[in-house]
């Protein structure tokens, strides 16, 4: 998540339990989070790591039959981090490569950005019993949140895989990147989005050097204004909209079933009421983090310690709370237009002057980002259960525009290396090969008209 934990998610923890009604659910053929409890719900996650997506794999991939690719939209989630609650009693080490920046020249010289660089270690000091705050955080080389080695090298292979698609096998991509206008890059401004974007790139493309001509830019919005995330701050109507789903009677009874495992956690984290447990996004962020890294589960201060099974349920449930919130629940249109809307209306509009041949020699936008990110996007487009799972570090969602040979496009939509699959009630379009107006007509009930009126 963004920072300690999600926007969206922080509206969850503070709006369940006080009032919410409690009714029965019922199930139906079809297995959604707003028809059936947790307990029934049909995850299919057999398959399923929170620690590492699936890549591309050029030994599987295959072209669109009979078309060209034009264009080609990748949005990422982040590699593995460290957690972002600072805890100093869970015996923990988090090791973290240092960050490099560039030193500038000097404004509007010519050889700005030349003259070398420096790095920001993270750097934790033994405490010493007096002063300082040290005891409060982990031992290591990470701040919070911070992108760890792991996450640097699931990047760069990420970018490997991709490269083995997109330029050895399909050519479409460039061997050496020599014109860096084929390439758009923005991150969000946290640190890991930006070190994921740089390390894919270096995956994608190894052999680039220092020389100005190669450098890509990397482009961020200002928090404030950011559209990559849900932005609360921006759009209140947003939160609005959050609390009509978190206030509803089935979202009530999803929460009261859980009442028992929420005690238990709380209690062995130390954490009640904190960051750390502001809805199952605190909980996935605490926990799955360490068992992505073989840590020790934490224990209470009277000995009964977090399982296996007590993790495994607090993924599931992160699963269906997001599903419930982004996908399922009958207000998703309203809440998803305000949470992603206006970002998935910058991805239609690129893909639509791609169309109009209006991208010049851009080929590829890449744009790192958050698990927040992708989840609504998937929501929108009704990913089946199994897709709509809560995105692990380096997942990646690729949106593909080819041409036919007849000349008509058509919208492919890959979700870690494989075509997106859709909810069964739901298959408004083949993933594979959606007519682009006809996807494009879709999206428009996830695009705000007036984004001002509608936040208001």
């Amino acid at each position: 998540m963004v920072h300690a934990y999600s926007p969206v998610l922080a509206i969850v923890f503070a709006t369940i339990g006080a009032g919410a009604a409690v009714s029965s659910q019922s199930n139906s053929t079809v297995s959604t989070s707003y028809n059936t409890n947790v307990a029934d719900y049909d995850f299919g996650d057999a398959n399923y790591s929170y620690c590492g997506a699936d890549y591309p794999d050029s030994s599987t991939y295959t072209a669109v039959k009979d078309a060209t690719l034009e264009f080609l939209q990748l949005v990422v989630r982040h590699g593995d981090r460290a957690p972002s609650y600072f805890s100093s009693d869970m015996g923990a080490t988090w090791t973290c490569s240092p960050i490099e920046s560039i030193y500038l020249n000097g404004i509007g010289s010519k050889q700005q950005g030349m003259t070398g660089s420096y790095q920001q270690q993270i750097e934790i000091p033994q405490w010493n019993g007096k002063y300082g705050y040290a005891n409060k955080a982990w031992s290591g080389s990470c701040d919070e949140g911070q992108l760890t080695d792991k996450g640097i090298q699931q990047h760069l292979d990420l970018g490997a895989r991709l490269r083995s698609v997109y330029v050895e096998k399909l050519g479409f991509l460039p061997y050496w990147l020599s014109n860096t206008n084929q390439v758009y890059l923005r991150t969000t401004s946290i640190w890991r989005t930006k070190n994921s974007a740089e390390a894919l790139l270096n995956g994608l493309w190894p052999y680039r050097g220092i020389d100005p001509s190669a450098q890509i830019p990397l482009h961020t919005y200002p928090g404030a204004i950011e559209t990559m995330y849900s932005n609360t701050a921006a759009c209140p109507g947003l939160s609005t909209a959050m609390s009509q789903i978190t206030n509803s009677a089935e979202f009530g009874a999803f929460y009261q079933s859980q009442a028992a495992l929420i005690a238990k956690l709380d209690n062995a984290l130390k954490a009640s009421g904190s960051s750390a447990t502001s809805g199952w996004s605190g909980y996935v962020d605490v926990l799955l983090a360490r068992q992505c890294h073989g840590m020790k589960l934490p224990c209470s201060s009277d000995g009964v310690c977090i399982t296996e099974d007590d993790v495994k349920q607090v993924m599931r449930n992160g699963h269906y709370e997001l599903a419930f919130i982004a996908r399922d629940h009958p207000l998703v249109p309203q809440s998803v237009r305000l949470y992603i809307g206006s970002f998935i209306g910058t991805l239609r509009d690129q893909l639509q002057d791609a169309v109009n041949g209006k991208t010049g020699d851009l080929k590829f936008s890449l744009y790192s980002a958050h698990d927040e990110t992708i989840i609504p996007i998937l929501g929108a487009l009704k990913a089946s259960n199994t897709d709509m799972l809560w995105p692990a570090y380096a997942a990646n969602l690729a949106l593909e525009l080819w041409k036919k040979k007849d000349g008509s496009r058509v919208v492919r939509v890959v979700l870690n290396g494989r075509v997106l699959t859709l909810q069964e009630s739901f298959q408004w379009c083949d993933m594979n090969a959606c007519p682009v107006d006809q996807f494009f007509k879709y999206l428009e009930t996830y695009i705000p008209s007036d984004i001002t009126t509608e936040c208001a």
